[in-house]
């Protein structure tokens, strides 16, 4: 039985706003926390080691990528999503992923000589092989973390830093000790542990095997699936470009690549996260009610832009000399690798949105659609774009991202019965104030500071004063376009200020005390 709307926090739109503004804005300041840790952590790995390394890495990660969404098979999604019977549904979730991980972790193993074949590396496969013991320890975190979400838990967004402190750290030790790829294998066991151990602790929640059936775990097979399948989609895109870039041009580029794409989709994750961590339970909450249900989808999709944009377009003008200020110079070639992924983060954000919205109003049989469309499009611009070598690659990943969110927004209005002009209308402040901050740090960059020229700390207080030129130039813009937007940014920081230094009004429900409702 679900709350009461004495005790719902989504009772009123009031609450709502309050829930998915503070709840996204509490998950995307952990994620930002972690990404900030995560971001000092290769700095210092980046020093440690040569692109030839993490590329070596990202090629070994290949089959546990993979593993990893046949692991989770939509189960997550599914439990968020529940209405009824939670108990019997987390068991069941939590012994169907053990089982297949399990099963998983055995064929991965066995084909890690594949892997290293296709890559021409000894070491690379012997890695593939290892890695896949990872697969139980991820499949042993998803039900319990899945109830954690369901809850807005803040609990195990506080608990998030702490995986990536766990993994810093033992990184760090055992790349300074030169255990080159091995230290970044073992420091990954490590990081998975320590989150799976973690949910559990969070949680309180442990599976009871009287529980488990198999009636459950079709009717949790039935709403999965199709997340599965999307999520299978999107990760084969991944698994393409590594294996594009990797044999095409080698691991030294891919190890580039691989630096690149994480800081341009690490830029603007917080934010995404934090709006897709609250906005799937709290619109599956109100499905029901078109008008909240509109209303609050356009408000999120006005947020996430405004926040997200300007983050991931800022990387046209500022990719190379942040490569070259942060890393050094050995990692310049990041760079214009940066600068072609740029519009990635917009894409995503746009995508994000729409999926969990999609999934929220019981329509989840869109998103293998979609992602599918993602990689059509993207290995097929990867494909002709591969003359101009690892840069053609990410103007391709962007190109397709871009396609999609089209498509994406598309599907939106007809799924939300929204106009596609009411919905595009939300991106138009987004959009202007993007734009004049791009080209005026731009020209910045290209005509007058030259940050990755200067050397030492005159490089760095030349990135340092881009990027506020490039604040600075949005804000300004935003406010003479869009002063409403403007408004409700800042109305949305305070509200997640308010619910820092005061903490939640009422006690946090956990897994346990929600199932026995």
């Amino acid at each position: 039985m679900g709350p009461s709307p004495a005790t719902d926090p989504l009772a009123s739109d009031g609450g709502m706003s309050h829930v998915v503004v503070q709840g996204g804005g509490l998950a995307g300041l952990s994620l930002l926390v972690s990404q900030a840790l995560a971001f000092a952590n290769f700095v210092v790995l980046a020093r440690l080691a040569p692109p030839a390394t993490f590329g070596a890495y990202a090629a070994a990660s290949i089959l546990v990528g993979v593993g990893g969404l046949f692991v989770d098979s939509g189960i997550n999604a599914a439990i968020v999503h529940r209405q009824d019977r939670l108990r019997e549904a987390a068991s069941t979730g939590f012994a169907a992923n053990i089982v297949g991980a399990a099963g998983l972790a055995v064929l991965a193993a066995a084909l890690g000589p594949v892997v290293g074949l296709f890559f021409d590396s000894r070491e690379i496969g012997i890695a593939a092989a290892v890695m896949a013991g990872t697969l139980p320890l991820t499949a042993a975190a998803i039900v319990p973390g899945a109830l954690l979400q369901r809850q807005f838990s803040y609990r195990r967004l506080l608990f998030e830093p702490l995986t990536v402190v766990a993994y810093t750290i033992s990184s760090i030790s055992l790349l300074a000790a030169g255990t080159g790829i091995w230290g970044l294998i073992i420091a990954t066991y490590i990081a998975t542990a320590t989150r799976t151990i973690g949910y559990f602790l969070l949680s309180r929640w442990r599976p009871r095997l009287r529980l488990v059936s198999f009636e459950m775990w079709r009717s949790l097979a039935r709403y999965g699936r199709h997340v599965l399948l999307s999520e299978l989609y999107r990760q084969l895109g991944f698994v393409a470009t590594t294996a594009i870039v990797g044999r095409a041009l080698g691991v030294t580029p891919l190890g580039n690549f691989r630096l690149a794409s994480q800081l341009v989709n690490q830029a603007s994750a917080p934010a995404i996260y934090g709006s897709a961590y609250v906005l799937f339970p709290a619109l599956a909450r109100i499905s029901h009610d078109e008008k909240r249900f509109q209303l609050s989808l356009l408000r999120s999709l006005r947020l996430l832009t405004l926040i997200v944009f300007p983050i991931s377009f800022l990387f046209i003008p500022i990719g190379e000399p942040l490569a070259v200020v942060v890393f050094g110079e050995t990692w310049r070639d990041a760079g214009p690798i940066m600068m072609a992924l740029s519009g990635l983060g917009a894409a995503v954000a746009l995508q994000s949105i729409a999926s969990e919205v999609f999934k929220a109003h019981g329509r989840p049989q869109i998103l293998p659609t979609l992602n599918g469309l993602a990689v059509l499009t993207s290995v097929a611009f990867m494909a002709a774009l591969l003359p101009l070598g690892a840069v053609g690659i990410g103007l391709g990943l962007s190109f397709g991202a871009l396609v999609t969110a089209v498509y994406a927004l598309w599907k939106l209005a007809q799924v939300t019965s929204l106009p596609l002009s009411s919905i595009l209308l939300q991106l138009r402040p987004a959009l202007v104030g993007t734009v004049v901050m791009t080209f005026g740090v731009l020209i910045l960059e290209r005509f007058v500071v030259h940050a990755d020229r200067a050397g030492g700390i005159a490089s760095a207080a030349a990135l340092v004063l881009e990027i506020l030129v490039a604040g600075g130039l949005y804000l300004l813009t935003i406010r003479i376009v869009a002063p409403t937007s403007l408004r409700e940014l800042k109305d949305a920081g305070k509200l997640v200020v308010a619910r820092r230094r005061r903490g939640s009004a009422t006690p946090e429900p956990n897994a346990v005390s929600e199932m026995n409702k």
